[in-house]
């Protein structure tokens, strides 16, 4: 593969996630994929199986890219709940409506019906809540969060405030969503305190990635992907 040419597989994907956002679900087939992507309808199968598999596999890499950034925002900021004010902000100031946004909200919808997506949503989500509980948790040891506060069902509550201000968004594009996720996340400030840094761990790794996120890097896929 020549430098900077971007693998066959990650342009299956992105096209997918586009026609998915486009005209939802039901307009993913092979064929309409692979004339967007430009590859050989015959690929669609090699690397993912079945037509359902792709448009699973775009759904993660959809999520993924739209969310990893503002995420890791959150986990790896100091003060949790600054983070996750900033998360909001950035998704907004994206614009209302990108592919990606659409096809979660698709995602969330078709999830109901199809196991496989639903169990894969289920882990991506129970990660995310498990992570903020326990950055939740030492800033509540910190001072910063209210002593009475629950940081594991905070963690329940912050994660799907994300998910329906996503929707509000998405519906509404005036909704002012970083100025409401800050006001109200303000008031589980312990008393005293206000938004900054805090004492936390040093980065690690990603919190999330889905194998075969390499791929986008140029690397060998991960034969673990292919469904």
């Amino acid at each position: 593969m020549a430098d900077g040419e971007v693998p066959t597989r990650i342009r299956l994907l992105e096209a997918a996630v586009a026609v998915m956002a486009e005209g939802g679900w039901a307009a993913v087939t092979s064929r309409v994929v692979a004339d967007r992507a430009q590859a050989n309808n015959a690929l669609v199968h090699y690397y993912f199986g079945s037509v359902d598999a792709l448009r699973r596999a775009a759904v993660m890499h959809a999520v993924e890219k739209e969310l990893e950034g503002p995420v890791e925002a959150i986990l790896r900021a100091g003060d949790a709940l600054a983070g996750v004010a900033d998360a909001v902000r950035e998704l907004v100031a994206r614009g209302p409506g990108t592919a990606g946004q659409r096809v979660m909200v698709e995602a969330m919808l078709h999830g109901i019906r199809d196991a496989e997506l639903r169990a894969e949503t289920e882990r991506q989500i129970r990660m995310f809540r498990d992570l903020l509980a326990a950055r939740l948790a030492e800033n509540q040891a910190a001072g910063t969060l209210r002593a009475d506060a629950d940081p594991r069902g905070l963690a329940v509550v912050i994660a799907a405030l994300l998910d329906g201000l996503l929707m509000h968004v998405l519906i509404d594009p005036e909704t002012e969503a970083g100025d409401a996720a800050a006001g109200l996340l303000a008031l589980l400030r312990a008393p005293g305190t206000a938004p900054g840094p805090a004492p936390g761990p040093a980065p690690g790794p990603a919190p999330h990635r889905t194998a075969g996120r390499a791929d986008e890097d140029g690397g060998d896929e991960d034969d673990a992907t292919r469904q």
